[in-house]
């Protein structure tokens, strides 16, 4: 084994791991904005960490190029998704001030 291997793999078994410890921990909250939170901050890293470990282990070509433009748009994308999704629901949501704290302008 070489070391970019074992390097890759820590990489993708990082990610794995924070996906699925956020997919467990999803389960025990019981809020919508909060399992939202929880979904997208381990979605973008998780995603982020398997893609690092892709592009160490396919090396530098055009193939890192794309993966490398993967992360970015996973990085901008995914945050600003989630965003909207807890916004919409903070506006949608009649009984929000009964469920959760929410800071009005």
């Amino acid at each position: 084994m070489t070391i970019r291997l074992i390097i890759s793999a820590l990489f993708i078994l990082a990610g794995l791991h924070i996906i699925i410890t956020a997919l467990i921990g999803n389960f025990r909250l019981n809020y919508v904005l909060n399992r939202m939170q929880i979904g997208a901050t381990a979605d973008t890293m998780g995603a982020i960490l398997m893609l690092i470990g892709i592009i160490i282990k396919t090396g530098f070509s055009i193939i890192t190029l794309k993966l490398v433009i993967m992360v970015v748009f996973f990085w901008i994308a995914s945050p600003v998704a989630s965003h909207y999704l807890a916004r919409t629901e903070v506006i949608a949501n009649e009984k929000i001030l009964d469920e959760c704290e929410v800071v009005k302008k």
